[in-house]
C-alpha cells in the first residue's frame, strides 16, 4: 500500500518514527516503534485518495505535527468542501494537546539510613513453600530466624546489647547509648522488616511461619515460647497476622488458616495448632480491645501468641490512635512489623513501631526520644544519626529495589497549563483564598489563636483550588459547589478529611488520635461494607473532635458531649470510614462521562492531558490496573511524598516484566507546585528528624494558616 502511494507523482509522504520505550524485555535486541505517515496532495484528489484508503480498510487520523504549513482537509473526517475554509495545518496542530516531560533522575530515599549492607547467609527453602524464594528473601529469612533466638550478647557490635565480662559479674552494655547496667535486659524476639516496595516481604513472612512446622517435626524448641514466657495468659502456638497476606504460595494442607473477623471471630473453645495462622484486621483488633480490668477479653487478647506479624505496619505510626494502642496491647513472644515506609513524616513514626516490637529499652518511646531524638534537637546531628544506624542495624532489615533485578523505571514530571479561561477563574479563586486566610490571620493575631471557623474556611479555600486544578471549569457544576452556604452537617465530613490530611485529629476526651493512615486501613477481609455499623464520632464546627468510643461511653453514662466552649458549637456525626468520604473522582466521572472521548474541549486541562498521553501508548501497554500495568499516572501531588512513592512502586516490583514509566501530572504556576516543593523538604532526612512529635491538641493555630497561605 505504501509503495503504491510512493509511485503517485502528485502525492508526497512525510514519515516520523517514535521508538516505543515500553516495548520488549531487557534481553530483547528488537525495538518496537510507531510510525506516522502524513499524506499531502492536491485538493482535487481528496475523494479519490479517501476511497482508495477505505478499500484497504485504513482510515486517516488527525496529524500530530506540522512538517509544512498547508491547508488541512481529511477525506475521512467531516470537513468543508471549500479548501479556503479549511484550517491551516499549523493552526490545527497548535490546538492539539502537546505534553512536555521532565525526567526525575534523583529519586532520593530518606530511608537509606536503614539500609542493610551486610551479606547474610541464605536460609534453606522451606518445604511448605511452593514459590521458589529469591536470594534476598532467603537472606531475610536468615535475619528473622536469628532475631527470633533473642539477644546475641556475644556478637561484637551486632546487637543492641553486649555482655562485658567484668571479673565474675557480667555487665550488659547498650551499644546504642553506650550505657551499662548489671541487670540482664528483658529478652526480645522479632524486629522490623522494612524492605522497599516490590521485594516480596509478604512471601518472606509466610516462609517464616512455615518454619514452625519444620521445627516441630525436628523437635526444636521455640525459644521463649517453650520456656513459658507468656505474660500469665494461655499460650497458643499460632501466628496472628494483622491485615491478610495471600495464601497462593503455600502447599495445600500445610497451614490451617483461620479468620478472626465479624461473624467468624474465634471464641474461647477455639483450638489452634503450631504453624496455624489467624488473619484479622487493624479495625477488628481496635474493636475487640477493652481497657484493662474489664471482665471479658476478646479471644485474640486473651492469648499469648507465638508470633504477631503486622503487615503494612505503618498504619500504627501514630502512637495516640486507638488502633495503635490496641495493637500494642496484644501479647506475643515474637513481634514483627512489616512496612516499606518505617518513617513517613517524623522520627516518632519509627518510635511507634519500636513500641510495638518492644526491644528493651526502646520499646518505651521516651527512651528513644532521650537517646536519639533529643541529640538531634540539641545540635548533635552526627551522633544522633550514628545511634540511629546502630539501632537499625540490629533490629531493621532494609534493602532497596537495587537488591533485585527489575526492568528499568523512568519517572516523569508532566506540567500542564491552564487554558486562558481556566487561568482567569483560578486566579480569582486564589486571590479570594488569600483574602480569606489573611482575614483569619488578622483575627487570630488579635486573639492569639485562630478561631475554628476561620481555620475551616481556610481549609475550604485550599480544597476549592485543589478540586479546580483537577476539574477545571467543571468545578462549578459539581454537586457540592454550594457547600459554603450549607449547614455544618453537610460540611463536617469533608472538613474532617482535609484536617486529617494536614495532621492527626485528637479526641478532646481520651486524647487518642485519628489520621489518614488509620482511615485508609479500613477493613479489607470482607467486601460487604454496606451492613457495617457506622461509627458515631462527633466533629464540632470549632474543629474539636470526640471519637466514637467516647461518644458511646459518655452516652451510656448520660453525660453531655460539649466542645468546651461556653456556648457549645454546632456538631455533626461523622465517620472515620474511608467509604464515607466525599468521592471527588465520582464527581469528575459523572461530569465527563457524556463527553465525546475524541473531543477534548469538554475536559479539564489535566484530564485532557491524561487522555492525550494514554492515546499515545501502544495497545499492549497497560495503565490504571496494578496487576498488569507498566505505566502509572499520579494526577495530584500529595502532602506526604512517601505515600506517592509507595503507590507508584506497586507497578515496579517482583513479577514485573516490562520497563516501567510513572508520570506525575501537575498544574503549572499553581499551588500544586508549592506542594511539590514541600515534598522536597520532607524527603530530606534532616527535615524528618526536625519535625515536631505528635501534639496533643488539634492544630488550629496561626502556624497552620500561615503554612497554607505560603502555598498560594
Amino acid at each position: 500500500m505504501i509503495q503504491s502511494l510512493l509511485e503517485e507523482p502528485d502525492l508526497s509522504l512525510h514519515a516520523r518514527c517514535y521508538p516505543d520505550e515500553q516495548s520488549g524485555t531487557r534481553k530483547s535486541v528488537i525495538q518496537q516503534c510507531t510510525i506516522d505517515i502524513t499524506v499531502c496532495g492536491p485538493f482535487s484528489q481528496l475523494d479519490e485518495v479517501g476511497t482508495w484508503f477505505q478499500d484497504y480498510e485504513v482510515y486517516l487520523q488527525d496529524p500530530r505535527h506540522c512538517h509544512q504549513n498547508v491547508r488541512y482537509c481529511n477525506p475521512h473526517r467531516l470537513s468543508s468542501s471549500d479548501l479556503d475554509s479549511c484550517p491551516w495545518l499549523s493552526d490545527y496542530v497548535s490546538d492539539k494537546t502537546v505534553l512536555e516531560f521532565e525526567e526525575i533522575t534523583d529519586r532520593r530515599d530518606v530511608l537509606d539510613v536503614f539500609s542493610t549492607r551486610k551479606d547474610l547467609e541464605e536460609a534453606d527453602q522451606p518445604a511448605a513453600i511452593l514459590t521458589a524464594l529469591k536470594k534476598h528473601q532467603k537472606q531475610a529469612l536468615t535475619f528473622m530466624l536469628e532475631r527470633e533466638k533473642g539477644w546475641n550478647y556475644r556478637s561484637a557490635g551486632g546487637d543492641v546489647w553486649e555482655v562485658l565480662d567484668s571479673s565474675r559479674i557480667p555487665v550488659f552494655l547498650n551499644t546504642v547509648s553506650n550505657s551499662c547496667q548489671a541487670e540482664e535486659p528483658p529478652q526480645f524476639y522479632g524486629g522490623i522488616v522494612a524492605d522497599t516496595m516490590g521485594l516480596g516481604k509478604t512471601l518472606t513472612m509466610i516462609s517464616l511461619v512455615t518454619t514452625d512446622h519444620e521445627n516441630d517435626q525436628q523437635h526444636c524448641h521455640v525459644q521463649g515460647f517453650d520456656n513459658g514466657e507468656s505474660c500469665g495468659r494461655p499460650t497458643t502456638s499460632a501466628t496472628l497476622i494483622i491485615v491478610p497476606p495471600p495464601r497462593k504460595h503455600v502447599r495445600p494442607g500445610c497451614i490451617n488458616v483461620h479468620i478472626h473477623h465479624r461473624k467468624t471471630r474465634l471464641g474461647e473453645s477455639s483450638t489452634l495448632k503450631r504453624g496455624d495462622i489467624v488473619l484479622t484486621t487493624f479495625h477488628t483488633v481496635s474493636a475487640d480491645w477493652k481497657p484493662a480490668g474489664t471482665s471479658h477479653e476478646s479471644f485474640i487478647f486473651s492469648r499469648c501468641w507465638r508470633r504477631i506479624i503486622l503487615d503494612e505496619a505503618h498504619f500504627i505510626k501514630n502512637g495516640n490512635t486507638r488502633i495503635t494502642k490496641a495493637v500494642c496491647a496484644l501479647e506475643a513472644v515474637a513481634r514483627w512489623a512489616v512496612t516499606g515506609t518505617p518513617i513517613q513524616n517524623r522520627l516518632s513514626d519509627l518510635a511507634t513501631l519500636l513500641q510495638f516490637v518492644r526491644p528493651h529499652p526502646y520499646g518505651d518511646p521516651r527512651c528513644f526520644d532521650a537517646d536519639i531524638s533529643q541529640l538531634w534537637k540539641s545540635g548533635q546531628s552526627t551522633k544522633a544519626v550514628e545511634r540511629l544506624k546502630l539501632l537499625s542495624a540490629s533490629l531493621v532489615l532494609r534493602r532497596s529495589q537495587g537488591t533485585i533485578e527489575l526492568p528499568p523505571r523512568k519517572d516523569l514530571l508532566c506540567p500542564v497549563d491552564f487554558t486562558q479561561k481556566e487561568r482567569e477563574v483560578y486566579e480569582r479563586m486564589r486571590e479570594h483564598a488569600i483574602t480569606r486566610i489573611d482575614d483569619a490571620l488578622h483575627e487570630g493575631h488579635q486573639q492569639q489563636r485562630a478561631h475554628g471557623s476561620s481555620h475551616v474556611n481556610a481549609l475550604q479555600q485550599i480544597e476549592a483550588l485543589r478540586l479546580f486544578s483537577d476539574l477545571g471549569l467543571h468545578y462549578h457544576s459539581r454537586p457540592s459547589a454550594m457547600a459554603d452556604s450549607e449547614e455544618w452537617e453537610q460540611q463536617a465530613q469533608a472538613v474532617l478529611y482535609r484536617q486529617c490530611e494536614l495532621g492527626p485529629v485528637i479526641c478532646i476526651q481520651c486524647s487518642s488520635a485519628t489520621d489518614m493512615t488509620e482511615i485508609a486501613s479500613d477493613d479489607g477481609l470482607s467486601s460487604n461494607t454496606s451492613k457495617r455499623q457506622e461509627p458515631r464520632a462527633r466533629f464540632f464546627s470549632c474543629l474539636r473532635f470526640i471519637c466514637s468510643d467516647c461518644v458511646d461511653n459518655l452516652g451510656r453514662s448520660r453525660r453531655s458531649l460539649p466542645c468546651g466552649h461556653t456556648k457549645s458549637c454546632a456538631f455533626a456525626s461523622v465517620s472515620t470510614s474511608l467509604t464515607s468520604k466525599v468521592d471527588d473522582t465520582v464527581v469528575a466521572h459523572n461530569t465527563l462521562e457524556t463527553s465525546d472521548s475524541q473531543n477534548f474541549t469538554h475536559m479539564s486541562s489535566k484530564v485532557k492531558a491524561l487522555v492525550a498521553d494514554i492515546h499515545t501508548v501502544p495497545a499492549h501497554v497497560k495503565c490504571l490496573t496494578l496487576t498488569a500495568a507498566s505505566r502509572a499516572y499520579l494526577l495530584e501531588p500529595h502532602w506526604n511524598p512517601t505515600l506517592e512513592d509507595q503507590a507508584l512502586a506497586r507497578v515496579h516490583r517482583l513479577g514485573q516484566e516490562r520497563p516501567v514509566t510513572t508520570i506525575r501530572l501537575y498544574m503549572r504556576n499553581s499551588f500544586e507546585e508549592e506542594v511539590m516543593k514541600l515534598q522536597d523538604s520532607k524527603r530530606d532526612l534532616a527535615g524528618i528528624l526536625l519535625s515536631p512529635h505528635d501534639g496533643i491538641e488539634t492544630d488550629t493555630s496561626l502556624g497552620t494558616l500561615e503554612r497554607l497561605r505560603s502555598l498560594l
